[in-house]
């Protein structure tokens, strides 16, 4: 069980060779690459995928990945789990899903290359001020993104975890995954379709807290699926990407639950917003990136009975 943290927005801040030398000196010992951070939301939502970053050959992607993966490397760190692009689908351009199947191919494609096991793949919510669809359809919309992938996983060791998502056009609501019992049928079911573990759940923390869910009514439910972890913390009110014990999420039933199912995992930090220099000092990162560390200590020893040296 690693201590893991997103690759967020320091990699772009302060370069690849100080980001993971801050990330290891801290004491992490894993990343969630950020492979969205080449494909942005706004472009995929606009429709403007012609010429975009994903749309080379799988050898030049690793080609202008290779000084950053050269960085992670120096630095002992290994490569947890990965984040692909998102969203995966846009109301009014129902094509752009087509477009994003191809794109997570090559993600999957390049995690394999770099001993990455697990490809985190947002599913599709219905949002409020979709007028297109229901939620009858949307639910075929993810079917069709994540068996279209099971081809492309089946050559490989990647597991894609589905994460638990929140709607947020027109206010927040519940987004796929987000019902336990919706997450624990659709990766048994795409399971079931690809004849093996090919896909799991991503549980992501902050998410759960916003739309006021309770871990204690959520971990039970997915159990052993939970194959990777977003750990942040909020008020209550926006995503805020926090670091533990800085927001309302009860981290007593986080660690107590997961201790129960048997979570086995990395506990993996997505707080790039306590990390951001759009938010701190710079002479205040590595502090903070310390703290956040210690506190992965703390969840690891209360999950696992591990203790970090």
């Amino acid at each position: 069980m690693k201590i893991g943290i997103q690759t967020g927005r320091t990699a772009d801040e302060i370069g690849y060779a100080e980001t993971y030398r801050l990330f290891a000196e801290a004491g992490f010992e894993a990343i969630d690459w950020n492979l969205n951070n080449r494909l942005s939301g706004a472009i995929i939502r606009k429709g403007e995928l012609d010429g975009n970053f994903y749309d080379r050959s799988i050898e030049e992607i690793f080609a202008a990945f290779e000084d950053e993966l050269a960085q992670i490397r120096k630095n002992g760190l290994s490569i947890g789990q990965a984040h692909a692009p998102f969203p995966a689908y846009v109301p009014d351009k129902p094509w752009v899903l087509d477009r994003m199947i191809e794109i997570y191919k090559k993600n999957i494609l390049f995690c394999h290359q770099v001993g990455c096991k697990y490809l985190v793949i947002h599913g599709i919510s219905l949002e409020k001020n979709d007028e297109f669809n229901t939620k009858e359809s949307i639910r075929e919309l993810n079917d069709k993104l994540y068996t279209s992938l099971i081809p492309t996983l089946l050559g490989t060791d990647v597991t894609v975890c589905l994460e638990n998502l929140f709607a947020s056009m027109g206010g927040i609501a519940l987004g796929v995954c987000s019902d336990p019992h919706e997450a624990a049928d659709m990766i048994d079911t795409y399971n079931s379709i690809a004849g093996k573990e090919c896909f799991g759940l991503c549980l992501d923390t902050g998410h759960l807290n916003l739309l006021r869910i309770d871990l204690r009514n959520y971990i039970p439910v997915l159990g052993k699926r939970i194959k990777v972890l977003h750990v942040h913390d909020n008020a209550g009110l926006t995503d805020q990407h926090k670091a533990p014990y800085t927001g309302t999420v009860a981290w007593s039933s986080f660690c107590e639950e997961l201790r129960k199912v048997g979570y086995s995992g990395d506990i993996c930090f997505e707080t790039f917003m306590q990390t951001t220099l759009k938010v701190i000092d710079r002479k205040m990162l590595e502090p903070w990136l310390k703290l956040i560390y210690d506190i992965g200590c703390h969840f690891r020893s209360e999950i696992a009975s591990d203790r970090c040296m």
